[in-house]
C-alpha cells in the first residue's frame, strides 16, 4: 500500500539486479572473518566496509572478501576511535560514519588510517540524543542546478527513539531530527536503514513493515509496503536499504526486493541458502550491490549485478520537470536557512 501522492514512472523489463552464484565471507576473527556483519557501505577502488558486531570493529575489504589493512576501528571502548556495538556504516570518498548501538553516538573516522575526527551524541530521548541508532547515510546538499555542493549532512535511523537524526557531515553538529515513534503515516517505529535519493529520505522500519519517505527537512511524504507479508510489494521487518542506478533496493531477512522510488514493487531477489539478511550497499563504479547475512556460524556477503538503465533514464518530461522543480525549492530554501543562521550569529 502507498499512502501520499506518487506519480507513476516508466519500468524497464530487465531486472535491475540478478545474484550470480558470487559470495565471500566465513565466521571468525581473524582477517577478512565475520560475526554478524549487519551493515556494509561501498568504498573507493571497489572495496567495502563491512561493520563487524560481535568482533567489535569495522573491516575493509576487496570486493572479493579479501582484508584490505588494520580494522577500523580495532578496540573496544568509548573513546574516540573506538567502537562498541558498530552498526550503520557509511563513506563519502575519504571518510567514513558509524553509528554506535552500544555507544549510542556516531563517529567520523578518516578511511585511510582510522584516525578519529569526531563524534556527536549519547544516550538519550532529547533534541542530539541517540538510542541504538541503527542505519547511516551521507548526502550532498545539492543547487537549484541540479549539482552537488560542498557541504553534505549524516542522516541517522534512531531506532529506539523511532525518529531521524541530522548531522552536518564536516564536524558532526547536530542539526534537527524529524518523526516520532508510532504507527500512523510520518510516525516510526524501530526505523532500521535509511537512504537518501535526491532531496528525499527513505527510512524502513521494522516495526511497521514498511518504507517511509520524507524529505530532507523532514516533511513527511509517503510510505509504500504493507505487511508482514511475502507478496510482492509487501514487506516483513524490512532492514537495509539502498539506491541501484535510481531504484530502491529493499533488504527483508529472506529475500530483497526492488522498488521504484515511488514504492512500486519492481521485482524480487531471491537468494539461495539465506540465514538472516540484513545490510545492503551499491558500488556504482563496478555495478554491484552487497548483501549481508548474519546466519550464526556462517556469516556472508552476497554480491549482486546490476543491468540496465537508470530509474531517471526512464523518466517522463513532466516527471523531469518536477524532479527540477522540487531540487530548485529545496536549494532555495537552503540558502535561506544559511542566511538566517549567518544573520543570526553577527
Amino acid at each position: 500500500m502507498v499512502y501520499g501522492d506518487a506519480p507513476s514512472a516508466a519500468t524497464p523489463k530487465t531486472h535491475v539486479l540478478t545474484y550470480e552464484g558470487r559470495s565471500f565471507g566465513e565466521a571468525g576473527e581473524g582477517a577478512g572473518q565475520f560475526k554478524l556483519p549487519r551493515f556494509i557501505a561501498a568504498a573507493p577502488n571497489g572495496n567495502v566496509v563491512v561493520s563487524d558486531f560481535v568482533n567489535q570493529r569495522l573491516q575493509l575489504v576487496s570486493g572479493t572478501g579479501k582484508a584490505v589493512g588494520a580494522a577500523l576501528p580495532e578496540m573496544r571502548g568509548t573513546a574516540p576511535g573506538q567502537v562498541v556495538g558498530p552498526s550503520g556504516v557509511a563513506c563519502d570518498g575519504s571518510h567514513l560514519f558509524l553509528c554506535e548501538g552500544g555507544n549510542h553516538r556516531v563517529q567520523k573516522i578518516l578511511l585511510a588510517d582510522g584516525t578519529p575526527i569526531s563524534r556527536a551524541s549519547s544516550h538519550g530521548r532529547g533534541d542530539g540524543h541517540l538510542w541504538c541508532p541503527m542505519g547511516i547515510a551521507v548526502a550532498k546538499r545539492f543547487t537549484a542546478s541540479e549539482t552537488e555542493t560542498s557541504k553534505s549532512d549524516v542522516f541517522v535511523a534512531d531506532n529506539i527513539n523511532g525518529r531521524v537524526a541530522v548531522y552536518a557531515a564536516s564536524d558532526l553538529e547536530f542539526l534537527r531530527s524529524f518523526g516520532e515513534r508510532g504507527s500512523e503515516p510520518g510516525q516510526l517505529l524501530y526505523p532500521t536503514g535509511i537512504a537518501v535519493k535526491d532531496e528525499e529520505v527513505f527510512v524502513s522500519e521494522t516495526g511497521n513493515h514498511r518504507i517511509s519517505v520524507f524529505s530532507k527537512k523532514g516533511d513527511f511524504q509517503r510510505c509504500f509496503g504493507s505487511g508482514p507479508g511475502i507478496g510482492l510489494g509487501q514487506l516483513n521487518e524490512p532492514r537495509g536499504l539502498t539506491f541501484v542506478k535510481g531504484w530502491l533496493l529493499v533488504v527483508e531477512s529472506k529475500r530483497c526486493t526492488v522498488f521504484s522510488p515511488q514504492g512500486v514493487p519492481h521485482h524480487l531477489v531471491e537468494l539461495p541458502h539465506v540465514g538472516q539478511l540484513w545490510g545492503c550497499c551499491f558500488d556504482a563504479e563496478a555495478s554491484t550491490a552487497y548483501v549481508t547475512d548474519i546466519r550464526a556460524g556462517n556469516p556472508k556477503i552476497f554480491v549482486l549485478h546490476a543491468h540496465g538503465m537508470s530509474f531517471d533514464d526512464g523518466m517522463t518530461e513532466n516527471e523531469r520537470a518536477a524532479k527540477k522543480a522540487m531540487l530548485k525549492k529545496a536549494a532555495e530554501e537552503e540558502k535561506m536557512r544559511e542566511y538566517r543562521e549567518g544573520k543570526g550569529g553577527k
